[in-house]
């Protein structure tokens, strides 16, 4: 991939004599796959001069337009971008979805005749709107995956993936854990551990750095990221360059450049290999990614799929929070035109979320003697299921990986605006309305990971003594897939997948995650009529999964490694018999796992 800036500036344009070498343009960034395939990521003002390019070039036909949010910084170049005037052109443009304005509204918005001569209505092009959520999608050969980030508007990050190379633009996001931005990377929220995992491997990321560890406290809430939480997060990541961007207007080359020195001396002082650069418009970096991209996945999910319902029928509870807060969260609900908002006392919420099921939860600390942490175990235990919950609290009172364990979603960590509150409830609540749920991670997730590890399994070749097992099974039980599945950070890695050419897919979409999570079976009849699945990307999308049945497959020590399963595409059941032999089937798989067979051997 080539990647090019056309702007790298925060905020506001700031043209002049103290910009010429970083560029006075905000944010806009060319990204080119091997294939020919044109994305601009956000379009702000350099946007101009990449379009004009673009036709001088005759290259002006057919691209795409990645929008991370809709502040003006990030779209003021749209209504300049001249190739949207062309007649036969054909661009399409993706961003966040909203709440209660569409993608195509909003951007409209800035064109209204107050503000522009011309509306969005008089392109000449060709012009597509596709609002995303969290997820991933593909623009030919190019596989976007997308993550919310945390700013004060409804902002989304893009990973870009292509020609075995892979780019992270992350730009308007502030550290989820205040002691993180003010350059404390050992207190890192839940948040900032899965932007971590956003990152993790990429070859170059695109970070917001606008402020530093100093300047931080004064700014806590406005949605932008210190330079010494971008390298550290870039460096836990393990990415390969950082690009310091999204540089603060009233920054002066000079200023940059002592920024960049600082977070190199940061990076090496942290041990990473991590070359850090700052973002400057002109600036080329060449991604050269490995000779084969199998690394890459091509079995794509999807984000643009648009959660159903309406947000004026979600219902969201309050409980443990104190009554000034109370009253910025209903107005953050009320302001996105969600007006049922409960405050529900401690010891009758668990009551009100069976009788309610709300789409959202807020615990606070305002209780002597309630832990919020303890109370929201309680509550996964009991009748919340997948529910949204967060913690409103001054810090986080346990390490991430415990209130992950505990059910905690998200944490609430004061200070915070209303428009901050509101930002995170549009996040929360546009997850909740899609009826697809990622699967919690095992309470034993470490411990589960080195035991796969020990199989010594992992992207080995297909071996008989697996596929006739998938093979018999898909022929006794009438299935149309059949897949011998071990679970691995990030993916699903299939060591026989019968009647699926592929042999991985992502963690998040996959049915056998949730299979790991109890030691009975897991079936799902009819995946469209289980909220967890209704909007899976596997489900609505290829391999159009209905009917799922997987037994958890464990090693020696009795650990949950992964899951046999069988698939189907239309709903269906199994009988008690059909069960038991899936069952007695996969007890024969756990018996060729390499463990067990050394053990034997023994």
């Amino acid at each position: 991939m080539k990647v090019r800036f056309w702007g790298t500036r925060g905020s506001i344009a700031t043209p002049g004599e103290t910009t010429l070498r970083y560029g006075g343009n905000t944010s806009c960034v060319e990204v080119r796959s091997d294939s020919g395939v044109i994305i601009l990521i956000d379009c702000g003002t350099g946007a101009a001069a990449f379009g004009r390019s673009l036709m001088a070039a005759g290259e002006a036909k057919k691209g795409s337009i990645l929008i991370s949010h809709t502040h003006w910084d990030h779209i003021q170049g749209l209504p300049f971008f001249a190739p949207l005037f062309e007649p036969g052109n054909e661009w399409h443009i993706y961003g966040p979805r909203g709440v209660n304005q569409s993608l195509k509204d909003v951007l409209a918005g800035q064109m209204e005749y107050a503000y522009f001569p011309v509306k969005l209505d008089a392109l000449s092009a060709n012009v597509h709107f596709h609002e995303v959520v969290e997820g991933a999608f593909a623009i030919g050969d190019v596989r976007i995956t997308t993550q919310y980030l945390n700013h004060p508007a409804l902002t989304v990050g893009y990973r870009l993936e292509a020609d075995g190379a892979s780019l992270v633009y992350a730009s308007d996001h502030e550290s989820h854990s205040p002691a993180a931005g003010e350059g404390h990377p050992g207190t890192l929220e839940s948040g900032d551990v899965a932007h971590i995992d956003f990152m993790r491997g990429a070859d170059l990321v695109i970070h917001d750095a606008q402020y530093t560890a100093r300047e931080y406290p004064e700014k806590l809430g406005w949605g932008h990221s210190t330079i010494e939480y971008a390298v550290d997060m870039a460096a836990a990541a393990q990415a390969r360059k950082l690009a310091i961007y999204h540089h603060d207007p009233a920054r002066t080359d000079e200023a940059v450049d002592a920024l960049v020195a600082s977070a190199r001396a940061r990076a090496a002082a942290a041990g990473a290999d991590l070359d850090v650069v700052g973002a400057a418009e002109g600036d080329v970096i060449v991604l050269q990614g490995a000779a084969n991209d199998d690394k890459f996945t091509p079995f794509m999910p999807s984000s643009l799929v648009e959660p159903a319902g309406d947000v004026s029928e979600e219902l969201v509870l309050i409980a443990g929070v104190a009554a000034a807060e109370r009253a910025v969260l209903t107005a953050a609900a009320r302001e996105d035109g969600i007006p049922s908002v409960s405050e529900v006392p401690v010891e009758k919420l668990a009551q009100a979320v069976a009788d309610a099921q709300p789409s959202l939860i807020f615990l606070g600390d305002a209780e002597p003697g309630v832990d919020p942490v303890a109370l929201c175990r309680a509550l996964r235990q009991g009748q919340a299921g997948d529910t949204p919950i967060i913690i409103v609290s001054d810090q986080t009172r346990v390490p991430a990986d415990k209130g992950e364990a505990a059910g905690v979603t998200d944490w609430l960590t004061r200070p915070y605006s209303l428009q901050y509150a509101r930002s995170r409830m549009r996040a929360w609540i546009m997850r909740a309305m899609l009826r697809w749920r990622k699967a919690a991670l095992p309470e034993n997730e470490e411990k589960r990971l080195a035991a796969v590890e020990r199989l010594h399994l992992l992207d080995t070749d297909p071996e008989e003594r697996f596929d006739r097992h998938a093979r018999i099974a898909a022929n006794a039980l009438d299935a149309p897939i059949a897949l011998v599945t071990l679970i691995d950070r990030d993916r699903q890695w299939y060591k026989s997948h019968y009647g699926f050419d592929f042999s991985e897919s992502p963690r998040d979409i996959g049915f056998c995650t949730h299979a790991i999570l109890q030691a009975e079976p897991l079936v799902v009849t009819d995946a469209l009529k289980d909220d967890r699945f209704a909007d899976n990307p596997a489900v609505v999308g290829d391999p159009h999964v209905r009917f799922y049945a997987g037994v958890p497959l464990c090693d020696a020590a009795g650990v949950r490694v992964g899951a046999f399963c069988v698939v189907d595409h239309k709903p269906r059941s199994l009988s008690a018999a059909q069960l038991r032999l899936l069952q007695d089937i996969a007890r024969m798989i756990e018996e060729e796992l390499e463990p067990r067979t050394a053990a034997k051997a023994g």
